[in-house]
């Protein structure tokens, strides 16, 4: 895994190039460059038999046109209406998290993802172009859905997964299909709260764990960095207090990466034969590593715990959020590297030595 948070621009290989950017400093690979407005070719999909399709299931279903709003993403229509409303909800805006529990069918075809009353909420970051299917974010930003209600949304193929040759999910998400996600919204959180709320997990982590107990944890005395703001916490486990790195110092690191609360998930690993090799102080790795690095030894083994915004913030978020998806969307250059086996927001625990340094 390679340890640096790129700035996510997720780019679907469509009929026509549509790029989307999340913050103006770093870009992932391109899939195609993008091209000025005036490049674009417009694309043959036809949006006036898309509009005649989506009024006539949703007549099936029995859903009053009349409540059905017709919006546009650059040259893409789609369509979105209310389930349940709430008017005294709080109404979300770019930078909240969100929490929700979603359904997913191909419009007129097989549902693929249910929710039920008591299903797990899924987190998602609005507004940071880190949500896949990519019209997802823009569309609900769009809507105005407030905590409570519950919408759908219909998305053409430009909007979706489009042509993409998704593998082994191709036979659950057809190429071009249309996506009709039913979105419920449970709760909204503040994008500047997350630091502050993951370092009172990490800190339940800590008692929760003894880790301040030098009877359990070797015989090292506490805690030998925790930075001020508590979004980076290190713990030796076995130490040999020799040379420490610097910055230009070219370091070869070995580690294990767990779930924060569950030592049975390995999310990923680099060995002494194969470690991750960066050089430190240049911005190759992310924020949180390279400062928890510049306080390791050589063969020394430290605990690190990492709140998200020291490691990969939102990451990506993927709907139906199915095992084996995110991989596929890695190997397609749509999403990066990292975001395959990292949950949006996701705390960081990794035991780490430095086993070389040049």
């Amino acid at each position: 895994m390679f340890f640096k948070k790129l700035n996510p621009v997720f780019i679907l290989k469509l009929k026509r190039i549509i790029c989307w950017s999340c913050y103006p400093i770093l870009v992932l690979s391109f899939l195609n460059s993008c091209k000025d407005q005036e490049d674009y070719i417009e694309e043959v999909y036809d949006y006036e038999a898309f509009e005649v399709t989506v009024f006539e299931q949703l007549e099936n279903a029995g859903i009053d046109s009349s409540v059905v709003t017709k919006a546009s993403i650059g040259l893409d229509t789609y369509y979105y209406y209310p389930i349940t409303t709430n008017l005294s909800g709080i109404g979300q805006e770019e930078g909240n998290i969100l929490s929700v529990k979603y359904q997913l069918s191909i419009l007129g075809g097989d549902t693929i993802a249910f929710y039920r009353v008591d299903s797990e909420t899924y987190t998602l970051g609005q507004g940071m172009n880190a949500l896949i299917p990519v019209g997802l974010d823009y569309a609900i930003s769009q809507s105005g859905i407030r905590v409570g209600e519950e919408y759908s949304y219909i998305l053409p193929p430009g909007l979706a997964y489009g042509d993409l040759d998704l593998g082994d999910f191709q036979t659950i998400i057809p190429k071009n299909s249309i996506l009709n996600v039913q979105i419920k919204l449970e709760s909204l959180g503040a994008l500047f709260d997350v630091p502050a709320t993951q370092s009172l997990e990490i800190n339940e982590y800590i008692n929760d764990t003894g880790l301040n107990d030098t009877s359990v944890w070797s015989g090292n005395d506490g805690f030998i960095y925790r930075s001020s703001s508590s979004r980076l916490v290190m713990k030796v486990l076995d130490s040999s207090y020799s040379i420490s790195p610097v910055e230009g110092n070219t370091v070869s690191l070995s580690y294990v990466l767990y779930d924060l609360n569950d030592s049975s998930v390995v999310i990923d690993r680099r060995t002494v034969a194969d470690p991750f090799v960066f050089t430190l102080g240049v911005d190759e790795v992310m924020p949180g590593l390279d400062e928890a690095v510049r306080k390791m030894h050589l063969n020394e083994t430290s605990l690190i715990l990492l709140t998200s915004d020291q490691a990969y913030r939102e990451s990506a978020a993927v709907l139906p959020n199915y095992e084996g998806l995110r991989q596929v969307l890695v190997d397609l250059q749509v999403i990066p590297d990292y975001a395959a086996a990292i949950e949006p927001f996701q705390i960081l625990r990794f035991e780490a030595s430095i086993e070389k340094i040049d």
